[in-house]
């Protein structure tokens, strides 16, 4: 009876289980299913404006002194006068005197010179009157001549007739043949006279070179700047004494910099494809020194003489065109230059952000992104140059997003 009791009573647990279980999921309340919602993304987005651009081709590069010189003495001397500003890094302008050297030498030089010349030309004066003078008297001396040889001729007609003696006659002859002497005398010294004269005026011309060298010289005693600059390399001291061609230092231009940059083969292309080239063409040169930027006018003023193999492209030389604004730019300084670059027509121009993998760009619309077909035309900084599907005042969305794709239901934030 127990035994029965133990099978009998587990049997109507379990079946009291069942019915229990069976009763609960028939009368269980039933949930209707939710019908799914759609996200909706919020994105940025950057209106679309077409217009033409021209942007500015950002570059870097150095400035160079286009002339700077090599200051040497012009003579022999000792120096006795420095320009205050003959130091390192010291300005000068355009005929201010750099270095004096004693010009003692040279100012004796030149009055020996001028008192040779003024005693040459005071022999001239001599020599010219004496010239004069005995011309006068060849012409006095050929007046006698004539004179007696009329009165020989009258002496032979009469000695012919017996009214006079050969002696009267022969004393005639004599006469006539001492003036003809005495002219031919009186000729040659003329002659030798003009000779001397003409030598004298060649030692003029010696001796007026010689002045304007000896002038020449005292000038060069005083070595002057030859346009503005900055000095570099000073090696002159007072007291000390230079040679011809002794180096004082060197004088930079300052009003012949030039920024030197590097330009790609595409940048380059589409500078020269404009039909306006590259010499000639505006450029920015900026100094940032601290805080402060130094901005300044140039133009390109040459292109360099061979291609760089090692990176392609050329180097440019701009020279600047503020000579005031340049007195404070130093050769060595590492400078931005902007070049306008071509104007592209009919393009817009958005961050580059608008670009998405595989650079494509949705528009919105009715809340939709919609994929745009556009191409790149320029990059300038941080933001691209479109043309392509694109119509005024459509909006392209900026968010980057993994989930972003063609019909997308988005908001703007």
């Amino acid at each position: 009876m127990r035994k029965l009791f133990l099978v009998v009573v587990p049997i109507a647990l379990l079946a009291a289980g069942v019915v229990a279980a069976s009763y609960l999921i028939r009368t269980r309340p039933q949930v209707a299913p939710s019908p799914p919602v759609e996200r909706v993304w919020t994105v940025d987005s950057v209106p679309v404006r077409l217009t033409d651009v021209q942007p500015e081709i950002q570059l870097f590069g150095k400035i160079f002194a286009a002339r700077q010189i090599q200051l040497r003495a012009l003579v022999t001397g000792q120096v006795v006068e420095l320009h205050p500003n003959l130091v390192e890094g010291g300005l000068v302008r355009r005929g201010e005197v750099i270095l004096a050297i004693d010009e003692f030498e040279y100012r004796s030089a030149l009055k020996e010179s001028e008192a040779r010349l003024a005693e040459s030309r005071a022999r001239i004066v001599e020599r010219e009157a004496r010239r004069i003078a005995e011309t006068k008297a060849l012409r006095s001396d050929r007046e006698i001549l004539a004179v007696l040889e009329r009165d020989l001729k009258r002496a032979k007609q009469l000695s012919a007739r017996g009214n006079i003696s050969i002696q009267a006659l022969d004393k005639k002859r004599l006469e006539l043949s001492r003036q003809q002497r005495a002219i031919a005398l009186r000729q040659n010294g003329i002659d030798a006279e003009s000779a001397r004269l003409a030598q004298e005026k060649a030692g003029i011309e010696r001796l007026d070179v010689a002045v304007q060298r000896a002038r020449y010289d005292l000038e060069r005693t005083r070595l002057r700047a030859p346009f503005d600059g900055v000095f570099q390399s000073v090696t002159a001291q007072v007291g000390q004494r230079l040679g011809v061609l002794d180096s004082v230092g060197q004088l930079i231009d300052t009003g012949s910099l030039e920024a030197r940059f590097h330009i790609s083969d595409a940048q380059y292309g589409r500078l020269t494809g404009t039909g306006q080239g590259v010499i000639g063409r505006t450029a920015r040169v900026i100094w940032r020194v601290g805080q402060r930027e130094l901005l300044l006018e140039a133009v390109v003023a040459r292109v360099g003489a061979q291609i760089d193999t090692a990176s392609g492209g050329v180097e440019l030389f701009a020279g600047i065109e503020d000579r005031e604004a340049a007195s404070s730019l130093r050769p060595g300084a590492f400078v931005e230059i902007l070049i306008p670059d071509r104007t592209y027509a009919g393009v817009a121009r958005v961050p580059e952000t608008v670009l998405h993998p595989g650079n494509v760009v949705y528009g919105i619309e009715d809340g939709r992104l919609v994929q745009r077909r556009a191409e790149i035309v320029a990059r300038v900084g941080n933001d691209v140059l479109l043309r392509g599907e694109l119509s005024e005042g459509d909006r392209l969305v900026t968010t980057q997003s993994v989930a972003i794709a063609p019909g997308l239901r988005v908001e703007l934030r």
